[in-house]
């Protein structure tokens, strides 16, 4: 059972992703596709707005925090083409400590930060994007969703050639919240410019170190 803060912020994410939908910049690739991985949505709200738009696709959903992913296991156990996984895409596989948020769960990160400054250990699992593949036999991934709390360089600075080729579409959240970080966007900018024909940026409406990236082939 949620209490009444727990509750408020859920309401105000269903509020981003189902009215304000701060996703929609996407829904031309949601519509068409045939694979689509939502690398945390916290409890699966992104995977349900997918299937709003896109009654076929099959949806890979990845979660690493066990009360989150039990609440997203609740909502969509009725679809039978999201499949459901308590973990999380990073650029090694092993187990890790992630920083749990109490009070706001989707700023829970592997990295403590402003965003993040009262947390709860937890131990869970990070799997790379070619083991996921390796083990799903999935061959091409028409839109891969990405919001890891700043993990995003270090995940997509790291994957191999033959990864970057079976993605069509990326959307990921970006933080730059330090020089370390704007130097590895400087990085990563580049090699989305040689995998994709665009590139679009969108600020976040919350915070200006905080912005949406949407690139297609």
């Amino acid at each position: 059972m949620l209490n009444n803060n727990e509750l408020k912020y859920q309401k105000a994410l269903e509020y981003e992703i189902f009215v304000k939908e701060e996703y929609g910049f996407s829904k031309e690739k949601i519509e068409e596709a045939r694979t689509i991985f939502d690398v945390w949505w916290h409890i699966g709200l992104f995977s349900e707005w997918c299937r709003k738009y896109n009654k076929n696709a099959e949806i890979y959903y990845f979660e690493p925090v066990k009360n989150l992913y039990n609440q997203a296991n609740e909502r969509l156990k009725n679809d039978d083409k999201i499949f459901l996984y308590n973990c999380w895409i990073a650029k090694e596989s092993k187990s890790w400590i992630i920083l749990v948020n109490e009070e706001k769960s989707m700023q829970s990160s592997k990295y403590e930060s402003f965003l993040n400054k009262n947390w709860t250990p937890e131990s869970v699992e990070f799997i790379t994007l070619s083991d996921v593949i390796s083990k799903t036999w999935v061959d091409y991934i028409d839109v891969l969703k990405m919001d890891i709390e700043w993990m995003e360089f270090e995940v997509l600075n790291n994957l191999d050639a033959s990864i970057r080729e079976k993605i069509g579409c990326l959307v990921f959240e970006a933080h730059l919240l330090d020089e370390k970080l704007k130097k590895w966007w400087d990085t990563l900018f580049n090699k989305l410019g040689n995998q994709f024909k665009e590139t679009k940026i969108f600020p976040s409406g919350y915070n200006d170190k905080i912005f949406l990236v949407y690139a297609v082939k």
